[in-house]
């Protein structure tokens, strides 16, 4: 029997939306697949720290934060549960607060 890999990344902000994914996928690409707005001036490098979320929930289900993503944290004096949305891969349930 085959098992269902589906899982939900939901982004709060002016509204909620959820996206249902069957595979591992950054938040600014989930964002993108669900059409909620979430500024990336680089293009998703992590080159400028636009795509700021905060997790709310599920934040077991995300990628460990990378070296690069670690130094424009630090720059941008993030608070713990806060992650790039374009570094940050969902492979389960997470909820994220955009701005």
């Amino acid at each position: 029997m085959l098992r269902s890999t589906m899982f939900k990344v939901t982004l709060r902000g002016r509204q909620t939306v959820e996206i249902d994914l069957e595979r591992e996928l950054s938040i600014l690409a989930a964002a993108a697949r669900g059409e909620v707005p979430l500024t990336h001036t680089c293009g998703g490098h992590a080159r400028c720290g636009t795509c700021l979320v905060t997790v709310e929930e599920g934040a077991e289900h995300l990628s460990h934060v990378g070296a690069t993503e670690a130094r424009i944290m630090k720059v941008l004096k993030a608070t713990p549960g806060q992650r790039l949305g374009c570094q940050a891969w969902a492979s389960g349930d997470v909820t994220c607060k955009v701005e």
